[in-house]
């Protein structure tokens, strides 16, 4: 399968381009900077911007899902990008996409000392993944949403915990390496889409 990557560049996109790469896929990844990106066979990266309609509809040509492993620490990043991909897929027609998100966004369900902590040290990229998000609800999308709690740069360990709806959720921790996998198997698997999630190790 051909997947296009946003945020290939950060810690968690680079596990995502070597995890699907090792499992036989292609690889688009559009990035500002292309040579933070080494080249290897069935990796196809392409200098853009994740936030302009234009650069984003060009490097959805031709793939079947999505994957974005965005962040930002503040302003419209995150928004901006996501209403990109929406544009891009009334032109391309891909409709799969899968969005990792953090269990930030979902205030309603903190325990207390992760409502403190969240609104403490993550408020701004809170605002604009939450923005994001309901920029996504109201596309066409056949998104998958993936709310991650604290990411860690630990191994791979293969047992990710999909937490229930009621779940009150707490400063737990997850290894991006885990997290890449769960969001490559979201993008490949055919499992329907429209769907938000959290995920936790």
């Amino acid at each position: 399968m051909k997947l296009l990557v946003l945020g290939a560049t950060g810690a968690t996109g680079r596990l995502v381009v070597d995890q699907a790469l090792a499992a036989g896929h292609t690889v688009r990844a559009l990035v500002r900077s292309p040579q933070k990106l080494d080249a290897r066979p069935g990796l196809d990266v392409v200098a853009g911007q994740a936030t302009d309609a234009d650069d984003v509809t060009r490097a959805m040509t031709g793939v079947a899902a999505v994957i974005s492993t965005l962040g930002a620490t503040g302003g419209s990043v995150i928004t901006d990008a996501t209403r990109a991909v929406i544009s891009g897929a009334a032109t391309t027609g891909v409709t799969r996409f899968v969005e990792l998100s953090s269990f930030a966004v979902l205030r309603e369900r903190l325990s207390a000392p992760a409502k403190f902590m969240s609104s403490t040290a993550m408020g701004a990229m809170v605002k604009d993944k939450a923005a994001a998000e309901d920029a996504l609800r109201a596309g066409g999308l056949d998104y998958t949403l993936v709310h991650a709690v604290r990411l860690t740069n630990g191994p791979a360990t293969g047992a990710v915990k999909l937490l229930p709806e009621s779940a009150t959720l707490r400063l737990g921790a997850i290894s991006r390496a885990d997290v890449a996998a769960w969001l490559l198997t979201a993008a490949t698997d055919g499992t329907a889409g429209r769907r938000s999630v959290v995920i936790a190790g």
